[in-house]
């Protein structure tokens, strides 16, 4: 979900990409096979980037 709609939908070795993860959370990662149960398995890169991460309280969902 991004900004409170479906951006993709499917089994999640389909839709879960690195495009898409950054797309809905800004999010540099790759994504891999996980050896144990054959899903997806995501791998940060770096981290969020900066511009992606909440800086108020009100993007972090602080009242």
């Amino acid at each position: 979900m991004k900004d409170g709609r479906i951006v993709a939908g499917g089994p999640p070795a389909e839709v879960i990409t690195p495009a898409l993860l950054d797309d809905v959370s800004g999010l540099d990662a790759v994504v891999v096979e996980d050896p144990l149960n054959g899903g997806p398995l995501v791998v940060p890169r770096h981290g969020t980037r900066p511009s992606a991460r909440p800086t108020t309280p009100q993007e972090r969902n602080i009242p």
